[in-house]
């Protein structure tokens, strides 16, 4: 048997109606503010909030050899990561190569 859709329209929107307003939500405002605030106060960073993941992640701005992005269920988590990344990158700059390290000695 083959079912035939209902000529009427179903749902909020039909011709001829005035569209219902749509409330607009701010979801999860503080987490949102703690990460702008994060941002603002940890230049070489992007700082963002994931409504959907409720998750903060921080992608690192300055040059990297790779994209770097790191994610945490808190606010103090994400700045534990954050500061071993600008760590271990600095360490990595600064670490003696094969090269450098034999010139001069002989």
């Amino acid at each position: 048997m083959i079912r035939r859709r209902p000529t009427r329209p179903r749902g909020r929107h039909r011709d001829g109606v005035a569209t219902a307003p749509v409330p607009r939500y701010t979801w999860d405002h503080e987490a949102r503010a703690e990460a702008a605030m994060l941002e603002i106060t940890w230049p070489g960073w992007s700082v963002l909030y994931g409504t959907g993941s409720r998750l903060f992640h921080a992608i690192a701005t300055w040059p990297t050899p790779e994209p770097l992005l790191l994610c945490d269920r808190t606010i103090e988590g994400l700045k534990t990561q954050m500061r071993e990344a600008e760590m271990t990158a600095l360490l990595q700059r600064w670490a003696p190569t094969s090269t450098s390290a034999g010139i001069g000695h002989f």
